[in-house]
């Protein structure tokens, strides 16, 4: 591996290390601090010997390697909450009201009953605290709260939703990941003080100001949605139906700002400051205005994980191209993520960085690929195909990740790219120009008719493209492990025919010296399909599990080919039933099989053993007069203690379905009368065949 040569891979790869440690393994700041000072220790040691002695030359490479890793596993864990005094989560209990001021730092894309935001904690109950949480408004035409406000509520921080059902998406986590430890659900009544205008930044307040100009300037619903998406990072203002149709046409990454806009904008900067190289020094002061524009361009977008990664790579290549030197990418690309990775360790966990420094390696490494297979003669020809050799290498290189983390991918996502990204260029310049026109005062009518017309055709043909349902792949899952096998085998069969790309025609095809790039690329596959096979074999040939569900009660019974879904959805509507059973079918426990949906009734038989379902009714089937398990479903209103002393049963599960007071209050009855109480709010889904239920006679 010849990439492992240069120091900057193996730094990078050494502290990568040190956070997946940190991350997995449940370290104290105390122990994190003793590694980093031995190893620092023995690094010093060994620079003072090396120059002497060979054994410590070697000592010397291990030591910072050593370092490096300490390094990491301090950072992450320093990271922690608990590890942090002024944190939040040290000074409030979640569940507790309490006087709380915060100020919103990032708008979010809203949900069907709630405005969303992401908010930095400044006091609780009147002492200075850090930390970040979600907030939720209840959606309301008469308050409209955007970035920058502060308010004080008197409210309290609850966690976010977990994995209750298998294979759900684990929010509570998602959030923790990226920095965020609670939420608020902020009600109109709670709401002690609105500071509007105070302590906003004047980063904040730039921003506010363009939004405000682009809202008033006469664009149009859907192009103004779009623009501020683009250009300042605010995808908040797009329709949902529009970032669905750019989602299912493989072009969702256009309205998400990544190093294909800074690119964009990077160049656009290098033609409008060309001037400035006729002056002494003026190819730094070239460069020095460039980082710094871009910079100030990542602060009014927000400082996302994919702007940072680009701008800071992109910061690099423009000293570069300004000194009349090459810069490898993939020097840049370490570069910017061991400097990002060393401000912010949990960056190595957000989707879009990830998904960002995958695209990007991804069109480094088989680009050329896929360029070289065909070599047009036509200049124009030659352009279409680079930049489909480009978006080809992009999806490739993302599509794991995609199913992965959205179990989706789009098949025409080369005819969308194909069609937007040669106009990218012109849509973003034209965008900057509006804004700077509508800043200095310039009359851009024809600027905002222009963009209305360009814009309207651009939606209109991705709504077009994705309404092409059969060309849309869902419902695929990879569990992480699979993940990692699928990268090894792409990584490893990219490295090896990438050094084919300089070959002759003829020596392409003739594999005289496989390497062993090739041999792990087989061997990737076979763990691949081997675990695939365990998975299969591991599976349970019969399952009857309670399934968690607001409002709702599931019953799902399964072999490994089948599921019977029993269901109660009455205080659902229509569209919020089918959301459910949408994402209860998605459950790990029910894909690659035949579902059949049933309504649930009030009894349940399955191996001998008897479910009785006590519902809002408070109906009791006379037949069952002592079953092993008793289910408690849409908050019943019961004596419990007279239904345990006529029911007798073994075992009471209360599920989703049901008040959270009147689960507490059950589970108290429950323990007074030694009988064993669960509930799917703290279980998850609860397996019924792993009880232990005794035959009564």
């Amino acid at each position: 591996m010849k990439w492992l040569g240069y120091p900057i891979y193996r730094l990078l790869l050494a502290y990568v290390i040190g956070l997946l440690i940190a991350m997995y393994l449940q370290i104290t700041i105390d122990i994190a601090l003793i590694v980093l000072s031995t190893s620092f220790l023995i690094l010093c040691f060994s620079i003072f010997f090396s120059r002497t002695n060979t054994v410590f030359k070697a000592l010397f490479s291990f030591s910072v390697i050593f370092f490096l890793i300490a390094l990491g596993v301090l950072n992450m864990v320093s990271k922690r909450p608990i590890n942090q005094s002024h944190h939040f989560s040290n000074h409030t209990i979640h569940g507790k009201e309490q006087m709380i001021t915060f100020q919103l730092t990032d708008q979010l894309n809203p949900n069907a009953y709630n405005d969303r935001f992401y908010a930095r904690i400044n006091e609780i109950d009147g002492k200075n605290v850090t930390g970040k949480v979600l907030v939720l408004f209840k959606k309301s035409d008469s308050v409209e709260y955007k970035i920058g406000h502060r308010l004080t509520v008197y409210d309290d921080i609850s966690q976010a939703s977990d994995e209750r059902n298998p294979g759900d998406f684990n929010y509570n986590k998602y959030l923790a990941l990226i920095d965020v430890h609670g939420q608020i659900y902020v009600d109109d009544d709670h709401i002690l003080n609105v500071y509007v205008g105070e302590n906003e930044s004047w980063i904040i307040a730039l921003r506010n100001q363009l939004m405000n100009s682009l809202e008033t300037s006469g664009l149009q619903e859907k192009p103004l949605g779009i623009i501020q998406a683009l250009i300042l990072g605010q995808r908040n203002n797009v329709e949902s139906s529009v970032t669905q149709s750019f989602r299912d046409a493989g072009v969702i990454h256009i309205l998400a700002l990544s190093g294909l806009h800074v690119g964009i904008i990077l160049l656009i900067l290098r033609w409008f400051t060309n001037w400035l190289k006729v002056v002494k020094n003026g190819r730094w002061l070239q460069s020095a205005v460039i980082i710094i524009l871009l910079w100030i361009f990542a602060l009014i977008t927000g400082m996302s994980p994919s702007i940072m990664r680009a701008v800071t790579m992109f910061s690099f290549i423009a000293i570069g191209m300004n000194v009349n030197r090459k810069t490898s990418i993939f020097h840049s690309l370490a570069l910017s993520a061991f400097l990002l990775l060393l401000i912010n360790p949990k960056l190595l966990f957000h989707v879009g960085f990830q998904l960002s420094y995958t695209a990007v390696i991804a069109i480094v490494l088989i680009q050329p690929i896929l360029y070289n297979l065909i070599q047009p003669r036509w200049k124009v020809i030659d352009y279409f195909w680079k930049i489909g050799t480009v978006t080809i290498a992009a999806q490739i290189g993302v599509a794991p990740l995609s199913l992965f983390y959205f179990h989706q991918f789009p098949g025409l996502f080369l005819l969308g790219n194909m069609l937007l990204l040669p106009v990218l260029p012109l849509i973003i310049g034209l965008s900057i120009l509006l804004l700077a026109s509508l800043w200095s005062g310039i009359p851009s009518y024809w600027l905002v008719e222009l963009l209305n017309l360009s814009l309207d055709w651009i939606v209109t043909i991705i709504e077009k493209i994705s309404s092409q349902d059969q060309f849309i792949i869902k419902g695929i899952h990879l569990d992480l492990i699979e993940l990692i096998f699928i990268y090894i085998f792409m990584i490893s069969s990219a490295l090896f025919f990438y050094r084919s790309v300089r070959k002759s025609r003829r020596e392409r095809v003739l594999i005289k010296e496989p390497g062993y790039n090739l041999h792990i690329a087989i061997i990737s596959i076979i763990c691949f399909i081997g675990f695939q096979s365990f998975k299969k074999l591991k599976t349970e040939d019969s399952k009857v599990v309670v399934m968690h569900q607001a409002s709702g009660s599931v019953i799902s019974i399964s072999n490994r080919e089948e599921v019977l879904l029993l269901v109660d959805f009455h205080a659902m509507d229509s569209t919020r039933s089918m959301a459910a059973l949408d994402r209860i079918k998605s459950s790990s426990l029910h894909r690659n099989k035949i579902i059949t949906i049933d309504s649930l009734s009030n009894k349940v038989k399955f191996n001998d053993t008897e479910v009785v379902v006590l519902d809002k009714s408070g109906v009791i089937l006379k037949s069952a007069e002592t079953p092993p398990i008793l289910l408690l479903s849409h908050s019943p209103k019961i004596h419990l203690d007279k239904i345990i002393t006529a029911l007798r049963p073994q075992i009471i599960i209360a599920d989703g379905s049901n008040y959270r007071t009147y689960v507490n209050r059950w589970r108290l009855t429950s323990e007074k009368r030694n009988i064993e109480f669960l509930s799917t709010y703290e279980e998850g889904a609860i397996n019924l065949c792993h009880l232990e239920v005794h035959k009564q006679n």
